[in-house]
Formats: structure tokens, C-alpha cells, sequence
């Protein structure tokens, strides 16, 4: 029962049961990879019916927490990344947050001339230079990204010397020019992987994908980076920090990987 307002409600049994698995998941200190008791034993423990369990299950298979193996079990999945809308921090410490190695191999890395769009999105005059980057992202040794950012290479001179399959992008802006990132806008549509999208991310084209659209400012709302990014969307969780205006957020990993 929830009590909310003087009124009482009901909570579904699936979500009583999906909310027992994950409290025991936690209290039992699994880990990725471990195998779950098996459902007369989690029925038992949990105090809900095998139906109510089952459907548990599925929502949280749907979810990516649990993995069901036909005649072995359920098992507990690896954590995903989790994108938290407003926070600028790198890919590389939103993947380790989940306890994942991050990496990255770069298809790219050019200099182009700013368009309109891009000439808008960093507060330059449009084609004036910009160090294009993309790179597919991976978490964990599946990929789950590719990445395409824009920085204006006049305000960072040097900046196409770097490797960035070793280095991320956001740490050297960070600690080689000083740059303090606090705004992060995004947004975020569905779509369809092309032919060589596809093939980078080693799936079938024409499977569904997220489409992101993000920008990364400083205190003084200067722009520093425009980014297109298409996303598996098995491979990504997304949450909001709550925050107005953009404004980024100290999110402990604690609570990143509790979502």
C-alpha cells in the first residue's frame, strides 16, 4: 500500500516484485554476471507470486538489469552508463561511475569550415575553422556511441595534436586550457542506424537508435563544444539532475549506479 494525500493506494504486484529483486540484488551484494536464485526460492524470499515475479523480470530484462538465459536462469547484467541531462562531466567517468572501462577509437579528426548551424551553436563567425572529431565510444568493449564534436580550433590552437583513443576530449580542454564546463543542454530524438553507422556499432542497419544533440558551456555561457551523437539504446540509461536553466550538478556515483 502507498499512502499519498490521506489516500491510500495499491501497488501493483509486478512492481512489489520488481522492487523486492532489486533490494535483494543489493542487500545479497551481486554482482554483473552472478545468477539469481531461482523463482520458487525468489517467490519465497521476496513474499510474491510466481506471476507477479515473472512479470518483474520482464520489466527489468526490458530495463537491462536482469539477463534471462533460456534453461540456465536469470542473471544480473552489467550496469550502463548513465547520461544525467545538464552535467558536462566526460563519457569516460559516466562509464567508469558504472563500474565499466571506457574507450574509444577515433574514425576521424579534421579541421572544416563552421556552417550556419555550427557557427550559431559555438559563437563564431560562420567558416571560421573547427577541429571536427568522431569517434566510436564503447563501454565495457561493446560500443555504444559514435560521437561527431565541433570545438573552435582558433580559441584552442593545438588542440588537433592530442590522441584522443587515449586521451578524452573533455579532460584535455580541462587540464590543458583551463576550461570549467557548467551548462550542458540537450536534446534527444529517436531514429534508425544508416549502413555505415551500423557498421561501426557492429549491428544491423536500420536498428533503432537515439539521436542526441548536446552543447557544453562554461560559467559565463561561453560555448566550448557542439556534439551529434547517435546511441544504442541498450547501452545508455538517461536521468536529469533535476537542476534549472542547465545548470550542471555534483551527481554522486552512488546514485548513478542505483538508477
Amino acid at each position: 500500500m502507498l499512502a499519498m494525500n490521506g489516500a491510500i493506494y495499491d501497488i501493483p504486484p509486478k512492481d512489489c516484485a520488481a522492487e523486492g529483486i532489486l533490494w535483494l540484488i543489493d542487500d545479497g551484494g551481486y554482482r554483473p554476471g552472478d545468477r539469481l536464485p531461482p523463482e520458487r526460492e525468489l517467490c519465497e524470499r521476496i513474499g510474491v507470486s510466481r506471476t507477479a515475479l515473472r512479470s518483474a523480470i520482464a520489466v527489468l530484462v526490458s530495463r537491462g538489469v536482469l539477463e534471462s538465459r533460456q534453461g540456465s536462469g536469470t542473471y544480473l547484467r552489467p550496469a550502463k552508463p548513465v547520461n544525467v541531462f545538464q552535467n558536462t562531466y566526460s563519457f569516460s567517468s559516466v562509464v567508469r561511475a558504472a563500474g565499466l572501462v571506457p574507450s574509444s577509437r577515433t574514425i576521424y579528426a579534421k579541421t572544416v569550415s563552421a556552417d550556419s548551424v555550427a557557427a550559431r551553436e559555438l559563437a563564431v563567425e560562420e567558416g571560421s575553422p573547427l577541429f571536427e572529431l568522431q569517434r566510436v565510444r564503447s563501454a565495457g568493449g561493446e560500443p555504444v556511441s559514435i560521437e561527431t564534436t565541433r570545438v573552435d580550433i582558433v580559441r584552442f590552437p593545438g588542440l588537433d595534436a592530442f590522441d584522443f583513443d587515449a586521451h578524452g576530449l573533455f579532460d584535455v580542454l580541462r587540464e590543458e586550457y583551463g576550461v570549467d564546463f557548467v551548462h550542458g543542454f540537450e536534446r534527444i530524438s529517436i531514429t534508425r542506424l544508416n549502413g555505415r553507422e551500423a557498421e561501426l556499432m557492429g549491428v544491423e542497419e536500420g536498428a533503432p537508435a537515439l539521436f542526441q544533440r548536446s552543447r557544453s558551456s562554461t560559467a559565463d555561457r561561453v560555448p566550448v563544444e557542439s556534439c551529434r551523437a547517435v546511441l544504442l539504446p541498450g547501452g545508455y540509461r538517461f536521468a536529469s539532475n533535476g537542476a534549472y536553466d542547465g545548470l550542471a550538478l555534483h551527481v554522486g556515483e552512488d546514485w548513478l549506479r542505483s538508477l
